[in-house]
C-alpha cells in the first residue's frame, strides 16, 4: 500500500512539472533582443532613413529591393493581403517574428512597452494597454494563436474612445492603417503570437 500511496503522490507532481514547464515554453511575446535577428534592425532603419515620415512606402520599397520587384508591385502585393487570415507562421517563420519584433519596437512600443506589458513612457493613464503576457493572452496563443484578426483591425482601424491627442483626436488606439502597410501590421501580430519556444536567441542562432 505504501508503494501505491507513493505513487499517487508523485502522479499529480509529475503533471504539475509537466504543466508548468508547458506553460514556462509557452510564455511570449519573447524579449525584443531575443526576437530580433542580426541585421533586421539595421535594415528597417536604414530603410526608414530613406523615406522619412512614410513608414509604409519606405518599408514597400524595401521589400520591393529585397525580392527584385518595384514598388508599385510591392504596393499592389500588399494590397492584396487580406485582413482576415495571417500570411505568417509565429511558430515556424523566424523571420517574420524578428521583423514583427522590429516593427513593433519602432511603432508600437511607445504606448505598449517595450516588454509587450502595457507599460510603455506613451501610454495613457485612462486608458491602459493590454498586457501580452497576462495568463489569459498566453492561454489563448497557446491554444488557438490568439486573435490575430482582431488585432489587426484593432491596429489598421484603431479601437477604444475618442481622445485628445497633442495632435488632434484620436481613438485611444490609433489606427496605423494610413502609417503602416498590411505586411507590417501582419508582422507586428505574428511577433504577438511568438512563444518563446518556437524562437531560438537570435545569439544563439548566429553562433549555429
Amino acid at each position: 500500500m505504501r508503494g501505491q500511496d507513493a505513487a499517487e503522490t508523485r502522479r499529480p507532481l509529475a503533471v504539475g512539472t509537466l504543466v508548468l514547464a508547458f506553460f514556462t515554453g509557452c510564455a511570449g511575446p519573447p524579449s525584443l533582443d531575443r526576437a530580433i535577428l542580426p541585421g533586421h534592425a539595421a535594415a528597417y532603419a536604414d530603410a526608414l532613413e530613406r523615406r522619412p515620415g512614410d513608414a509604409k512606402r519606405a518599408f514597400l520599397a524595401w521589400r520591393a529591393e529585397q525580392r527584385g520587384t518595384s514598388l508599385a508591385e510591392a504596393v499592389r502585393r500588399d494590397a492584396e493581403l487580406t485582413a482576415d487570415r495571417n500570411p505568417f507562421d509565429a511558430n515556424r517563420d523566424r523571420q517574420a517574428v524578428s521583423l514583427g519584433a522590429v516593427v513593433y519596437r519602432n511603432h508600437c512600443a511607445r504606448c505598449h512597452g517595450s516588454s509587450v506589458d502595457g507599460r510603455g513612457p506613451d501610454v495613457l493613464p485612462d486608458h491602459p494597454c493590454k498586457d501580452f503576457h497576462a495568463f489569459d493572452k498566453r492561454f489563448a496563443v497557446t491554444l488557438h494563436r490568439g486573435a490575430p484578426r482582431a488585432w489587426f483591425h484593432k491596429i489598421r482601424d484603431g479601437h477604444g474612445p475618442i481622445v485628445e491627442y497633442p495632435d488632434g483626436p484620436s481613438t485611444a488606439m490609433p489606427a496605423f492603417g494610413d502609417t503602416l502597410s498590411n505586411e507590417q501590421i501582419w508582422l507586428a501580430v505574428t511577433y504577438l503570437q511568438s512563444l518563446d519556444m518556437y524562437v531560438p536567441a537570435a545569439s544563439a542562432e548566429a553562433s549555429q
